[in-house]
């Protein structure tokens, strides 16, 4: 069956139109995936309605900055994404693998969060699972909790972005008695307290630890060696806050030094490490001065011609995974801020991961005001 929405062709892609046929394609396609007896967004035909695909699709409406962000029943999705957290823990769990896509409940709560305010209505129950956590000593504790230091859950291998397989959905598996290992998702599951509360001391014991877990010499997380996603989560992290990570001239040094000969960070086709890439490579030289700024510049000019030559070639596979296409959208995005005549658009695309409030969560403040 042919799908319901435009096939962009290559002379559109390759055209100034593009962006704003991009929009209306995305668009057009997330209604496809609807599903109007839960109020969810699906991730393909194979792949039923689920938490990670909803937020997905709210999150790609709000980047390309879609006129029409809650089509096509704005209460029944947010009741679909409220409707997930657990009244008890306060958790918002992933649906089962494939559907989570091997990202853990921390990670779903951050979207969670993250969609409900872009569709300006909030969590319903207080996330109890965070309790431990709203202090300075209590966040102390829970990071002391884990293993920061491997690159486990998307670290730079040279594989493919999306694994095959579905490992622990909490964090990475330990050996026996051993710290069970962290990623970036479980700090990002931290993320609302930091930026509900306003507390200095609390973001400060935060950065404090993201610093230890930074790899001494190359500047990039995790300490073992260089996760792209892991370092762009923490840069943009810091940013958000107003800091720059230490060593950043050494973070885009390495952004700079990953990129692969067919223009991007992934092999085959563009996902988040590309995306990711792409951020350090547009946010952190006029940060720094101007430093390595050509040769940000050549690499996003590279990056640029093969998304245009991929996305003609493969939107159908992309289409196929609302969160990489996420990445996709976002990165070009990034291309229109890097490159804004060679990418127009009637409404300009946003990326705001790196803006606090996107994150806020009215029921954790209120708990810190008491």
């Amino acid at each position: 069956m042919e799908p319901s929405y435009p096939m962009l062709g290559r002379q559109v892609v390759e055209s100034p139109a593009f962006l704003d046929a991009f929009r209306n394609q995305l668009h057009a396609w997330s209604l496809t995936l609807y599903d109007p007896a839960s109020g969810g967004f699906r991730r393909n035909a194979a792949i039923g309605p689920n938490v990670l695909s909803t937020t997905d699709v709210i999150w790609i409406r709000y980047a390309n900055h879609d006129p029409n962000l809650a089509d096509p029943d704005r209460a029944a999705i947010v009741r679909f994404i409220q409707g997930k957290q657990n009244p008890a823990t306060g958790k918002v769990p992933h649906d089962p693998f494939p559907a989570s896509q091997n990202h853990s409940d921390g990670h779903a709560f951050w979207q969670a969060v993250r969609a409900l305010r872009i569709l300006d209505a909030q969590l319903p129950h207080f996330p109890a699972h965070l309790e431990p956590v709203l202090t300075p000593a209590g966040l102390e504790a829970w990071l002391d909790s884990f293993d920061w230091s491997g690159g486990a859950d998307g670290s730079w291998t040279g594989t493919p972005w999306v694994a095959q397989a579905a490992p622990s959905q909490a964090g990475g598996e330990a050996s026996q008695g051993a710290l069970p290992r962290g990623n970036h998702h479980e700090i990002l599951g931290v993320v609302p307290a930091v930026a509900s509360l306003g507390d200095a001391a609390l973001a400060e014991t935060l950065f404090r630890h993201l610093a230890k877990q930074q790899h001494p010499e190359v500047g990039t997380w995790p300490r073992a060696g260089t996760n792209i996603s892991r370092t762009f989560a923490y840069t943009a992290l810091h940013l958000s806050a107003g800091r720059l990570p230490n060593m950043p001239e050494k973070i885009l040094d390495e952004a700079l030094r990953l990129q692969r000969d067919n223009g991007l960070w992934d092999h085959p086709l563009p996902g988040f490490h590309t995306m990711d890439a792409a951020y350090l490579l547009v946010r952190l030289p006029p940060r720094l001065g101007g430093y390595r700024q050509a040769e940000a510049t050549a690499g996003l000019r590279r990056l640029g011609e093969a998304m245009r030559r991929i996305y003609a070639a493969e939107q159908a596979t992309i289409l196929d995974n609302t969160h990489q296409t996420l990445a996709v959208t976002h990165t070009f995005g990034l291309l229109q801020e890097a490159f804004p005549q060679e990418y127009p658009s009637a409404r300009p695309y946003r990326f705001d991961w790196d803006k606090l409030a996107m994150y806020a969560c009215e029921v954790i403040a209120r708990r810190g005001t008491r």
